[in-house]
């Protein structure tokens, strides 16, 4: 995640680019995303009809939960639903999510607008360029031994690892997996599991950059992202 990051500075501008900020800017708010939430491509980049991407009215910086239900988020809430089961999640927002949020915010407030430009209609095509940038190996298939490369929903595969990882049983909910019958009630706790899960989890180095305001810069040598 931590090259994946670095890499976003070194993307070329889209042709047709209108946008006051930089693709870049966009790619490291929604690499974020990815990682603490797991959503689905279609959650955050609008590639296809069907698709509802996350609108800046599904943004709220207000500490309450917009559903009314679960303890207050000191960071605000994020709201949106994943493609496959069109299920409504409100997740709160750590510090690290709220920073990148805040950071694509123009002074036109448009509420229909989505959060996310990738730059062009195709996303992962994007990211694999990214990964190229970043110097990141296409996967390998372990039967076959063939390459593949890494796709957007590859994120959602590393958010479940790592929060189970440091957090056992977490990813269920964070994901939205489904469950049932015995299963379910033992995951009954899941709901504050999760708040916890995403308020405590550790970052990535690269994300607390612009946290900690050293926006482009590694915050452990300080020194330049196409550098670090």
């Amino acid at each position: 995640m931590n090259a994946l990051y670095f890499a976003t500075f070194g993307m070329e501008r889209p042709r047709g680019w209108k946008q006051s900020l930089t693709v870049g800017h966009y790619w490291r708010a929604a690499l974020v995303v990815f990682f603490n939430y797991g959503v689905d491509t279609g959650t955050a980049f609008k590639s296809a009809a069907f698709h509802e991407p996350i609108l800046w009215r599904h943004v709220t910086w207000r500490p309450e939960p917009p559903n009314g239900q679960g303890k207050d988020s000191r960071y605000g809430w994020l709201y949106y639903r994943r493609v496959k089961t069109n299920k409504q999640f409100y997740r709160p927002m750590n510090r690290v999510v709220q920073t990148h949020l805040k950071s694509l915010r123009t002074d036109q407030r448009q509420p229909d607008l989505p959060v996310f430009d990738c730059g062009n209609s195709r996303p992962n095509q994007q990211f694999q360029r990214l990964c190229n940038l970043a110097g990141i190996k296409p996967k390998q298939d372990v039967e076959t031994g063939q390459e593949k490369p890494w796709v957007l929903k590859d994120l959602r595969k590393t958010c479940a690892t790592y929060y189970d990882e440091h957090m056992p049983e977490s990813s269920i909910e964070i994901l939205g997996h489904s469950v049932g019958g015995v299963t379910y009630r033992h995951y009954a706790h899941r709901d504050p599991l999760a708040f916890k899960a995403i308020m405590s989890l550790p970052q990535p180095t690269a994300f607390t950059a612009l946290v900690h305001g050293f926006d482009g810069e590694c915050p452990c040598c300080r020194r330049r992202f196409r550098q670090a």
